[in-house]
């Protein structure tokens, strides 16, 4: 099984408050102690939200320490006691309180390998006629991608003029100057598929004009908390970014959840990785409001480790993906969490031309090639049928497809997401 931990169908219901003096939920999970609250006296780390303020209030006392205070959501993150707060869900003013549960990247393969002289197409990039809509002048100029997860090496020769913001999280180890620098590789590794400069060496990206904004919320061992991939999300929106991958995966939290829901409403377009445990499909994938992404191999096969289910909305080339590693290196790494930059950056390139999230999304799924797989694993078009529709970014992609002009972009001042 991967270390992308699935999303249990019945978690939705579990970590929300409990009734009736069933006391906290606990992420679905049955046993206190796996989720690090061990007993009533130890603290640990909750999301509490509230739904008044006098919750806000009722939860900072009931609190040791309050990590952070996320007002765009209502809600709390606190260290306290088991005891603390199964007395606080029982409360008229709260709406749920539930575990800061553990998020990770991907565990997917990845090799490092030395790329030579001159410029490589990756093959997925090739797959999904990138390099056609490039030739035809859809490079994703003007498009911001946040990239929430590890953090992105802002020195990478192929990355560097394509950097914009950041923020962290969740800190880089040893790098106290730019916090947000990765020190693990697998936010490297996504942004290289998703903007990698055309240069005339190293790789190239599906969008190779967009503006990067590193998002770090995961750790040097690609571990983070709900709360941190939760705020990540949120100031993505906040700042005005067109779309955010998201490869990365956790339990159900009712914290990400609101971050979503609120990036959603502000128009932020998530593209998350579906996991690599040959199961069901992972969270945040499987949120409604996320595009959901399944690997496929060099022969258009489904990868047999990628996750499936209804949830599923594109497929994207997911095996030995070539891309780049921080300290200027390059690697090839397989999963779900490489296939998803292939669609992150086809929306980029969608919005650079005018498209909404909600647009692009449609576009995307519209337009895509039909593998003959069931819906479960390459997706399901509008009808809910896998037939002409949803399936594979490839030749009937919308990178080259004449139905679908250029928009003008809306005149919306994306503060704090250009670069500078």
């Amino acid at each position: 099984m991967s270390d992308e931990m699935t999303h249990n169908g019945t978690g939705r219901r579990n970590v929300l408050k409990a009734v009736s003096g069933a006391g906290i939920a606990l992420g679905g999970l049955a046993s206190v102690s796996s989720v690090q609250a061990d007993s009533g006296d130890e603290p640990s780390r909750f999301n509490v939200g509230y739904a008044t303020e006098m919750g806000e209030t009722q939860t900072k006392d009931a609190a040791d320490n309050v990590i952070h205070a996320i007002h765009s959501v209502n809600t709390l993150t606190v260290e306290s006691t088991l005891e603390e707060m199964e007395a606080l869900a029982e409360s008229g003013h709260i709406d749920f309180v539930a575990v800061d549960q553990t998020y990770y990247a991907g565990s997917d393969t990845n090799d490092d390998t030395d790329n030579g002289s001159g410029q490589v197409v990756p093959w997925g990039v090739e797959r999904i006629g990138a390099r056609k809509a490039s030739a035809a002048g859809k490079r994703g100029k003007g498009a911001n991608v946040a990239v929430i997860n590890t953090g992105i090496d802002p020195t990478h020769p192929d990355l560097a003029g394509n950097i914009g913001d950041g923020i962290a999280y969740n800190r880089a180890v040893g790098y106290p100057e730019i916090n947000w620098v990765d020190d693990n590789g697998h936010g490297t590794h996504v942004a290289g598929t998703i903007a990698a400069a055309d240069n005339d060496f190293g790789v190239v990206g599906v969008a190779p004009k967009s503006t990067l904004h590193a998002v770090k919320v995961l750790n040097q061992d690609g571990v983070g908390y709900a709360s941190d991939v939760a705020m990540g999300i949120i100031w993505s929106a906040i700042k005005g970014c067109d779309v955010a991958n998201m490869s990365l995966s956790g339990p159900y939290s009712p914290l990400v959840q609101r971050a979503i829901q609120f990036a959603h409403k502000r128009g932020l377009l998530m593209v998350s990785s579906a996991g690599n445990g040959g199961e069901e499909v992972s969270y945040p994938a499987s949120a409604k409001e996320v595009v959901a992404v399944s690997a496929t191999t060099p022969d258009d096969g489904f990868a047999e480790f990628s996750n499936y289910g209804p949830e599923i909305e594109l497929a994207a080339p997911g095996v030995e993906i070539l891309s780049t590693l921080p300290s200027g290196e390059y690697g090839v790494a397989t999963g779900t969490s490489f296939a998803t930059p292939h669609v992150t950056g086809t929306a980029a390139l969608l919005m650079a031309k005018g498209y909404s999230a909600k647009e692009a999304r449609y576009v995307m799924t519209d337009t895509a090639t039909d593998l003959g797989l069931p819906s479960k694993k390459q997706g399901r078009n509008r009808n809910g049928s896998a037939a002409d529709g949803e399936g594979l970014l490839r030749e009937g992609s919308p990178l080259r497809h004449d139905r679908y002009g250029d928009r003008p972009r809306a005149p919306i001042e994306k503060a704090g997401c250009r670069a500078g």
